[in-house]
């Protein structure tokens, strides 16, 4: 997870958006800024050119790295002191692009990974594979 210096990782499971056919997921990390080509096409986040990071032609974003205000997390007793201090701050998370009501979600969850805030930029693609693979 971002920035590329917090030694986080996240491990998730997701069903596949194809039913009838394989697919593979790609991880993407880009330093900041970066450039992406993907654009919505039947409800679906689609990649409409090759990128450096190795998503290529219609690949389906399905998560990226998102940075949201919020309180620290974590059950221990400093973070709940935090919480009821006002102790609010820069988190990030997983924004699932499949439950976005609306592009502009997708847009604002991208344009979330500023300098300020990290170095870089995480996105999971689910690539579709042919049938005989």
């Amino acid at each position: 997870m971002p920035p590329s210096n917090s030694g986080v990782q996240a491990r998730i499971k997701f069903p596949p958006v194809f039913d009838d056919r394989p697919s593979e997921v790609v991880v993407v990390r880009y330093k900041l800024p970066f450039g992406l080509n993907v654009e919505p096409q039947k409800g679906l986040a689609i990649c409409t050119k090759d990128g450096t990071g190795g998503e290529k032609v219609g690949d389906i974003l399905r998560y990226t790295s998102q940075w949201t205000m919020g309180v620290p997390r974590g059950d221990g007793v400093i973070t709940t002191v935090a919480s009821f201090a006002g102790g609010i701050g820069w988190q990030c998370n997983l924004f699932d692009v499949l439950k976005a009501a609306a592009w502009e979600e997708v847009v604002e969850a991208l344009t979330s990974n500023v300098p300020g805030r990290t170095d870089e930029i995480v996105l999971i693609f689910e690539r579709p594979l042919p049938n005989d693979a």
